[in-house]
């Protein structure tokens, strides 16, 4: 792993790599899980799919699933405890109450004293329904003609969970009134975008498809919940979100806050899709029969009815100048949001026109709705569609114009100050040292005398994510044997309580092995956003090192009581607290802990507090480079050689930071060659299991050269930026770059098949 920064003052503790503080449990098998969770009278839960894509239902007999011993209960919409519906949320939509919107929509639930028998008894619920035609492909639902995905007019979608991804203002607007397919539409317009081609010496266009993608997280779904006698709302879910959780499932069942307590159990995976979604559902069926409910959902329903990443189709034309300079750039994105609002428009129409200058935009994006699982969000959500299509026209220019791609891209990179698309401007930023970096990795500079290989090629493609933001505190505690506590409430999935700990440590320059920190739940814990849209470190981190410093001032003070010595004349070091230059004049923290806690302290508790809420965003940007290899005889494509140069600020753990890097790489290499989930022209999903649905495997994915480079954000806690969301973006380009530099044929579909290969090399009709 290489490191490239600027220069920085050197630190004990951050800036430094580490490994997680949570490693041994995990490795150990020692790690609780939410499905590890038992509760006394405890029922099962299985939910009844529906088997078609759309259709109405007549009827639901569940007498012979209550007749199978064991079964305490099959509950339906009818029969849930009144709560608010928005039928364009789909949580909200806890059963399918009339209609069915996709292939897999829970209908009913049954509930039993084990898991094994609610599944026998769900095959027993007998589901009349009256099938309605079906619309699957996101084009041909924007035709006229089309069937409507859904007979209830589409309202006000709730975007919440976009927002916790992404945070700019952008005006998005509403369907028409008439009925469509169409549920939202977004535009962003700059300049003359006729006369900007019109100016051009070269122009390319092309149409980019990327495939739903499923986040294939290792553990999936499982919620329990509880509702006692006293009104009392307990969950316990894998969730990046308690918080949100808390919030949404009380709106949703008309509860205040405050009765909810939602604890974050350890989260197996999420990469954006375990926001929020079922929680409300089990709570609902936890207040229905009041005993405790566990959701534990198979790989297979996990796949038929969670939050995948949309499909997307991109119709990009650009154009540049003879020297590079690109002029021109008209797109229009479409995604399909499967049945329920909540596709990536925002964040994909604002990249498109993101990471070049451009003085000449018309961007156009649509949330189209089809009979599909609805999406959600899977790293840098929208992203790497729109990367596909847009670096593979940058590459497709450059050899019109027979320049270098690196050089092109160099000379159109965005800036601190260019706009994005939607006028506002970018703060410090990092475009321009990733690819300077990549100019040097070997693949790039070796690239020449790859070619000389047969059907081998090198490809190169950027990509970034803008960050969400949302307010967050954190405690930081001195314990009466002089360690350290600090207490958050944002989820951990990502070794972020690891940087927690780092920052705490440096702050007060004790030893990391005195520092714990503590997730706590929605009752006990300080507020914090979702872990999601890479901006935990960069919002809690700053909360955590804010309230350091609050502990910090408050031990020198009583320090400085105890030592009769002016703060400005201490220092502290490995837990003690001393004079400068009198060895004589010192205190533990130990002695500190012992004055401020138990019977009779002279102090009040040391408890730092810190309490942001971020106003700027801090955008990371990656520049990868692939080597490929391409069989010609039977479109086969093996990547042989990668590195991705990502802009993290400061890497406060630098083997955390290389560990996303490289993780999120092998996940665009996944999307690039191999994941899609499949869905039949009924909207039936044909590959609902990792035997189908394929995944990269070690075999797949070659080292992956991670370069951090290190431009400080201006807000960061010592200069750190997001850091997980970029690196899934610019695989499927990169790759689809080195497919065409290898056989000269480029193919405009991802994942990047043996099949769409062959045809790209006319050996394959369709």
């Amino acid at each position: 792993m290489a490191r490239e920064t600027t220069a920085r003052p050197q630190f004990r503790h951050v800036g430094r790599p580490v490994d997680r503080i949570d490693a041994t449990g995990k490795v150990t098998g020692k790690t609780v899980y939410g499905d590890d969770l038992r509760l006394p009278r405890l029922l099962h839960v299985k939910l009844v799919h529906a088997p078609l894509a759309h259709a109405r239902i007549r009827r639901i007999d569940a007498s012979k699933a209550l007749a199978v011993p064991g079964v305490e209960a099959v509950i339906t919409a009818a029969d849930l405890p009144p709560h608010h519906v928005n039928p364009d949320a789909r949580a909200q939509v806890l059963l399918a109450r009339d209609e069915v919107l996709f292939y897999g929509q829970p209908v009913a639930a049954v509930l039993a004293r084990d898991p094994y028998t609610a599944a026998y008894a769900r095959d027993l619920v007998e589901v009349e329904y009256e099938e309605l035609p079906a619309v699957v492909d996101p084009l041909e639902a924007m035709r006229e003609d089309a069937p409507l995905a859904r007979t209830a007019a589409i309202r006000e979608a709730d975007r919440s969970e976009e927002q916790g991804h992404i945070t700019v203002e952008a005006e998005q607007q509403q369907a028409q009134s008439r009925p469509s397919n169409v549920s939202s539409t977004i535009t962003f317009r700059r300049g003359d975008v006729e006369a900007g081609f019109a100016e051009a010496d070269a122009v390319v266009e092309g149409t980019w498809r990327s495939a739903m993608v499923h986040q294939s997280y290792i553990e999936p779904h499982v919620i329990v919940a509880d509702y006692d006698a006293s009104g009392e709302l307990s969950i316990w879910s894998s969730t990046q979100a308690p918080f949100h959780v808390r919030h949404e499932v009380a709106r949703t069942l008309g509860l205040p806050e405050a009765r909810v307590r939602v604890t974050a159990t350890e989260v197996g995976g999420g990469f954006g899709g375990k926001i929020y979604l079922y929680e409300a559902l089990v709570a609902a069926l936890a207040m229905a029969v009041r005993r405790p409910v566990k959701l534990a959902m198979s790989r297979r329903e996990d796949m038929l009815a969670a939050t995948p990443s949309p499909q997307a189709v991109v119709q990009l034309k650009a154009g540049m100048k003879a020297d590079g300079t690109l002029v021109a750039l008209q797109a229009r994105v479409i995604y399909d949001a499967g049945a329920f609002p909540g596709a990536p428009v925002l964040p994909g129409c604002l990249l498109i026109g993101g990471s070049y200058k451009c003085p000449n935009l018309d961007i156009q994006g649509f949330e189209v709705l089809t009979n599909k699982v609805s999406v959600g969000a899977l790293r840098a959500p929208g992203a790497p569609h729109v990367a596909f299509a847009l670096e593979s026209a940058m590459d497709m220019l450059a050899q019109r114009l027979e320049l270098d791609p690196l050089e092109v891209r160099l000379k159109n990179a965005v800036e601190k100050g260019d706009p994005l698309p939607s006028g506002q401007p970018y703060p410090a930023i990092g475009l321009r040292e990733c690819l300077e970096a990549i100019a040097r990795t070997d693949i790039w500079r070796e690239r020449h005398r790859t070619r000389q290989h047969p059907h081998r090629g090198v490809g190169l493609a950027v990509g970034g994510w803008l960050g969400g933001l949302q307010p967050a505190s954190a405690t930081v505690g001195l314990n009466a044997d002089g360690t350290i506590n600090v207490t958050v409430g944002a989820a951990d999935i990502t070794g972020t309580n690891t940087s927690f700990a780092q920052i705490a440590a440096e702050e007060l320059n004790v030893p990391l092995e005195m520092v714990s920190v503590v997730t706590g739940d929605t009752r006990t814990a300080p507020y914090a956003g979702m872990t999601a849209g890479s901006k935990t470190t960069y919002t809690v981190g700053r909360a955590v090192k804010l309230a350091a410093e609050d502990a910090r001032q408050q031990i020198l003070a009583i320090a400085s009581q105890r030592l009769e010595v002016p703060v400005e004349e201490l220092e502290m070091e490995d837990g003690v607290v001393r004079a400068r230059g009198r060895p004589d004049k010192q205190i533990t923290f130990r002695e500190l802990g012992r004055l401020t806690t138990g019977f009779g302290a002279r102090y009040a508790p040391i408890v730092g507090r810190g309490a942001i809420t971020a106003r700027r965003q801090a955008p990371g940007f990656t520049a990868q480079v692939a080597e490929v290899e391409v069989d010609p005889d039977t479109g086969q494509v093996t990547v042989l050689r990668y590195a991705v140069a990502q802009d993290v600020g400061f890497a406060i753990n630098p083997k955390s930071v290389g560990g996303q890097m490289q993780g999120g790489s092998a996940q665009g290499l996944g999307i690039a060659l191999f994941e899609e989930m499949v869905y039949d022209e009924k909207g039936r999903l044909l590959n609902p299991n990792l035997l189908d649905y394929r995944l990269p495997t070690a075999r797949d994915v070659p080292p992956i050269e991670a370069i951090i480079v290190e431009v400080p954000s201006e807000e960061g806690p010592y200069g750190a930026r997001i850091v997980g969301e970029p690196s899934i973006v610019p695989g499927p380009a990169a790759v689809a770059n080195a497919v065409a530099d290898a056989v000269g044929a480029r193919v405009f579909e991802a994942p990047i098949t043996p099949e769409r290969v062959l045809r790209a090399l006319g050996k394959l009709q369709e």
